[in-house]
């Protein structure tokens, strides 16, 4: 017959003896006790029929039901100890003179469903106070802070459906869906607060005076539901207005790294010889009901919590977008300070690379090649020789005869962009001050922030329900969730 393991608890007096635990103490024990002698028992015995894979699992039931059972214990040993406070006062300034013991409620916890006992301070038909609950910051809803973290976690990176599939597996707990949105809410509420708060006390970062700031911004655009999209009500068979633009913001710091036009224009062995500046203490925002104006202000002033003072060099990049361009302008100008302002490389390339592609349709390894050439005199900051080189070409192209029916749609426009946008392609200067020409952290943020969790197959949002996900996920992506919950 197998033996049984038993767990006794057992009090160490201050002089080394030991004597067994009574009252209170042994009571509210008494069940944890009783599951840890049980998986004591299993592990000795009935372990040993197992494979590993079937003990991870037992353990981690079994384990779970004893944390449970551990919190429990607390909150029976709080209800065994609390003494009526001697004067409970509600806000409104209403004392609340009687007191009912023995008042429960449940909270579901990270680990399972528990109870909690506690008094019960009573006025007239004034709302009950119940001072222990301040005490432990005891949330009004059933979800403890622990499970409200686990919910933020997982609301962030993954549909509603999947995070409440994961919650139950990992705790216990099933949350329906209209739940968790409001714990969504909830948590994202105060997201602009903490960091306020945060920038209002932070101390100068101790970086060397010769890092850069460099911040970046871009759109992307997150499907809405029928009744908050921009065409609502209208059956005219189009598509615009389906979508509402997150405006995405993105800060970081970063030591200068020198490169020369053709270490961009060069084979792979070369550029990865000549790295470029690597981002550091990335933060992200990523608001759906804020304006691009706000943004890049929210932006400005993540800058200025990392240099207070405004002596470091700050770098801005984007796509091309005016409305973003001018609202750095007028942040920089409000600070008394020059901002550089360029367009993303890989975005300027992208609109050559396809004026190749119409000028040489035939021959994809020529328009390679010939965009290659072009853009690294782009590199050298002749943005606008390129512009007038592709404009002299389109118009040879268009008087060929043989060539009169090649769409050249894609050179116009490289022209315009060029054109339109020449002056923030300063490209040799910028390498050469070692800063970086490229949005690959912002694209990384839209991809992670948007396309990652607003992406999914069928997914459609209201503004609200978009941006509380996209608070949240801000939050987790910056690495402050811990931070942000004990606040």
């Amino acid at each position: 017959m197998a033996a049984r393991l038993l767990v006794t608890v057992r009090r160490v007096l201050e002089d080394g003896s030991e004597a067994a635990a009574d009252g209170e103490l042994a009571a509210a024990l008494e069940d944890s006790a009783e599951q840890f002698s049980g998986l004591l028992t299993w592990a000795a015995e009935e372990s040993r029929y197992l494979d590993h894979g079937e003990r991870e699992e037992a353990i981690g039931r079994e384990g779970r039901e004893l944390e449970r059972r551990l919190l429990q214990a607390t909150f029976r040993l709080d209800a065994a100890r609390e003494e009526r406070a001697p004067q409970v006062t509600s806000a409104a300034g209403v004392r609340h003179r009687t007191v009912e013991a023995g008042q429960e409620r449940g909270l579901a916890s990270v680990f399972g469903p528990v109870r909690v006992t506690r008094m019960a301070c009573r006025h007239g038909r004034q709302e009950n106070l119940y001072p222990a609950d301040a005490r432990s910051v005891m949330p009004a809803d059933p979800y403890s802070m622990g499970l409200r973290a686990l919910t933020a976690f997982h609301l962030a990176t993954t549909g509603y459906g999947q995070a409440q599939e994961i919650i139950e597996d990992r705790t216990g707990v099933r949350i329906g869906h209209v739940q968790l949105a409001g714990i969504a809410r909830d948590l994202a509420a105060w997201t602009g607060d903490f960091y306020q708060e945060r920038s209002r006390d932070a101390e100068q970062e101790d970086q060397p005076a010769s890092d850069v700031i460099m911040m970046q911004g871009d759109g992307k655009g997150i499907a809405m539901r029928p009744e908050h999209r921009g065409n609502a009500g209208k059956d005219d068979g189009t598509r615009p207005g389906i979508k509402k633009m997150a405006e995405i913001v993105a800060v970081a710091d970063f030591t200068p790294a020198v490169r020369e036009p053709e270490d961009i224009a060069a084979p792979p062995a070369r550029r990865k010889a000549h790295p470029g500046p690597k981002a550091r203490d990335k933060w992200v925002s990523a608001p759906v009901t804020e304006s691009i104006e706000d943004m890049i202000g929210s932006a400005s002033g993540e800058a200025d919590r990392r240099d207070p003072e405004r002596v470091r060099q700050r770098v801005f990049l984007v796509d091309g977008n005016k409305q973003q361009i001018s609202a750095i302008e007028a942040h920089a100008w409000e600070r008394g300070l020059k901002v550089p302002v360029l367009i993303d490389y890989i975005h300027v390339s992208g609109y050559v690379g396809k004026a190749a592609s119409a000028l040489h349709p035939d021959d994809p390894v020529l328009a390679r090649q010939w965009a290659d050439g072009q853009l690294l005199r782009v590199l050298h900051g002749r943005a606008k020789a390129v512009a007038a080189t592709l404009a002299s070409v389109a118009a040879k192209t268009r008087a060929n005869p043989r060539k009169r029916g090649l769409d050249l749609t894609d050179v116009d426009r490289a022209v315009t962009c060029l054109d339109n946008n020449r002056q923030y392609m300063k490209y040799g200067k910028a390498l050469g001050n070692g800063w970086p020409i490229a949005t690959g952290m912002i694209e990384g943020a839209c991809r992670f922030v948007i396309e990652d969790r607003f992406g999914i197959t069928g997914a459609r949002w209201s503004p609200g329900g978009a941006e509380d996900i996209l608070k949240i996920r801000a939050v987790v992506v910056n690495g402050d969730l811990g931070d942000y919950m004990r606040y």
